[in-house]
């Protein structure tokens, strides 16, 4: 084990390496996203099972026409809030903007998987060696809950990166280079604010923890520090404002965020969003994760149950920590600040934070580095042999190989398996702690690894065990991830991954199907299959889905279709479907509103063919 550094300046010393091998280990690291997606088979875009990744999709997309549109119509409901998180927008425009719709999804998430393995990398590096740094990064690229969360233009694809890479460069020790990985880090943090502002406890919790430790081991310096990160902050904050003028639209997107948030925190939605009861909990095994991987980490720096029992725990759990190096300190302080805030907004207050797996994911950054420091300190008798200390990367990279030869894992709660599970886990890395110190030193290399591998898999299982339960009393209707299918590309209910990459190509291409609105307020409603609701989600969220949708099937116009057409006026009815039927019989029942076909046409996209027909509806046409 490593001595204790008392400042976070204090880095071990290491060898002077020739700039052959700097560049070589830079490009190993800058293709390990690559290597992670082809030779784990990751999943590279997630089923939809809500419109909300579309309704971002279309502010990357077209979005001065999305504003042209609706605006209008969508802010007294404050669903303009898509628009204002350009934490992700931006990015996510300019990688649309220069690459195009699938490439530029692909490269932007390629950026993404860097943020954040990067910054972990030399991290790991620095605290333990390069073959901890290739830890962290597996640690990263086979987790499901990032791969399933960088799958979708959800803004979480975005915000967790920022926030594993923003916390790795607060906890980077340099003395040298403090106030720029200082910065590094506010910027990354600001970014996953503006991105989603579910971040905005856990940055505020992350920068908690750090001004404790600091003020606790090394004060100098530390207002000075924290003031850095703030000027850090405002001027991201501003790039924004600017960035998204251009590129976006509105140039002030803060006041959006603000007047969104304050809507989302009426009791109607909160009613509407939020479980009243816990009884969704026991469920969702995946967020025992956080948790194991907490107990797991104190355990390896030295822990002891009966610290956590005993009378005078919080002295004994004091007397722990202080012993831990001030780096890995920050990031075990900062994962349990997270856990605690994240529960305290959902079951004491009325936000959805762990209910909702585009939020609970945000939980997965602090949780992914304190692993990567857990299994480095784990594994020190293993690590600090030059001929075996490769077998720890190789054994993480077996453990999801061997899931994708058979990736069935039985459904089970928290009681009593779950439970068990994590039980077993901080056991094991008792076990680990315990065997790291023996004079047996194949017997511990032995037992470590074996500890290791089992912690990783015991871990995988709660992820990706399936969380589909029956609706409780007190909790609202929620959707639920398929991290099984992250891993190795298994097919959906519907199929492959193909088929979500070509539903997304024809996606993109909508907008230019549709054209620019001719002025501001022409409206455009949609009119779909709804028997294909599972495949048509992605493109019915380029128009807001249900909210500009008539609620009826295809062609059979109903009185309440007709009073909704009324209230609305929209001057186009875009009809869509993957087979074209019921097509005819919908625009001749639109002919009271005069409408008229304007363009037919099917985007194809490999085995994906969307039929759609634009209709004008002259009764509310405007003529420019």
């Amino acid at each position: 084990m490593r001595a204790p550094q008392d400042r976070l300046g204090d880095a071990a010393p290491g060898q002077r390496r020739s700039l052959w091998r700097i560049c070589f280990e830079a490009l190993l690291l800058a293709l390990a996203p690559a290597a992670a997606f082809f030779g784990l088979r990751l999943t590279l875009m997630a089923p939809p099972d809500l419109n909300d990744p579309a309704m971002h999709t279309t502010f990357i997309l077209n979005p001065h026409d999305i504003f042209l549109r609706y605006a209008a119509a969508f802010q007294p409901t404050e669903r303009l809030r898509e628009g204002a998180r350009v934490g992700f927008l931006v990015p996510g425009r300019i990688a649309y903007l220069l690459f195009g719709g699938v490439p530029g999804f692909v490269v932007f998430r390629y950026v993404l998987a860097l943020i954040a393995v990067v910054p972990t990398y030399l991290l790991l590096r620095r605290l333990y060696s390069r073959v901890a740094g290739v830890i962290g990064v597996i640690v990263i690229l086979s987790c499901p809950v990032i791969i399933l969360a960088w799958g979708t233009d959800f803004p979480d694809s975005a915000a967790v990166s920022y926030l594993i890479g923003g916390l790795a460069c607060l906890a980077m020790p340099s003395a040298r280079h403090r106030t720029g990985w200082l910065i590094g880090a506010a910027a990354l943090f600001t970014f996953s604010v503006w991105a989603l502002a579910s971040s905005a406890p856990l940055v505020l919790a992350t920068v908690v923890a750090y001004w404790l430790v600091r003020r606790r081991r090394e004060r100098q310096r530390l207002w000075r520090d924290l003031a850095v990160m703030v000027g850090s902050a405002v001027g991201v904050t501003g790039l924004l404002v600017v960035a998204s003028g251009l590129l976006i639209g509105p140039w002030d997107y803060i006041l959006t965020t603000i007047q969104s948030l304050i809507y989302l925190a009426q009791p109607s939605q909160t009613i509407a969003n939020h479980s009243r009861s816990p009884l969704w909990a026991p469920y969702i095994t995946y967020l025992l994760v956080p948790p194991a991987v907490g107990l797991a980490c104190y355990a390896a720096f030295g822990g002891r149950l009966k610290d956590i029992l005993a009378g005078d725990r919080l002295a004994r759990i004091g007397r722990r920590l202080g012993a831990i190096p001030t780096p890995q300190l920050l990031i075990s302080v900062a994962c349990g600040f997270q856990i605690v805030i994240y529960s305290i907004l959902q079951f004491i207050g009325s936000t959805q934070v762990l209910e909702v797996h585009y939020f609970s994911s945000l939980l997965w950054a602090p949780v992914l580095l304190t692993l990567a420091i857990t299994i480095a300190e784990l594994g020190a008798p293993i690590l600090e042999h030059a001929r075996y200390r490769w077998l720890i990367p190789l054994m993480l990279l077996a453990v999801p190989l061997v899931f994708e030869i058979s990736p069935q894992v039985p459904q089970f709660g928290w009681m009593p398996v779950g439970l068990l599970i994590v039980v077993a886990i901080v056991l094991l890395a008792w076990v680990a702690r315990r065997e790291a110190a023996s004079h047996d030193v194949v017997r511990s290399r032995l037992m470590v690894g074996a500890a290791i591998t089992a912690i990783v898999a015991g871990l995988l299982v709660l992820t990706v065990t399936p969380t589909q339960h029956r609706h409780e009393r007190g909790t609202v209707d929620d959707t639920f991830p398929d991290y099984a299918y992250a891993l190795g590309g298994n097919d959906s209910a519907w199929g492959s991954d193909s088929t979500w990459v070509n539903l997304y190509a024809v996606t993109t291409e909508m907008p230019t199907f549709v054209g620019p609105a001719a002025y501001s307020g022409e409206q455009l409603l949609m009119w779909w299959n709804t028997g294909q609701l599972k495949e048509l989600r992605e493109p019915i969220g380029i128009y807001h889905a249900f909210f500009d949708s008539i609620p009826s099937a295809l062609g059979d116009l109903t009185p309440l279709d007709n009073y909704f057409i009324g209230q609305r006026h929209p001057a186009q009815i875009l009809l869509m479907s993957l087979t074209g039927q019921g097509f005819a019989a919908s625009l001749n029942s639109l002919k009271r509103y005069g409408a008229e076909l304007v363009r037919a046409g099917v985007l194809r996209s490999g085995s994906v063919a969307l039929h759609l027909w634009l209709i004008d509806l002259h009764q509310y046409l405007k003529t420019p």
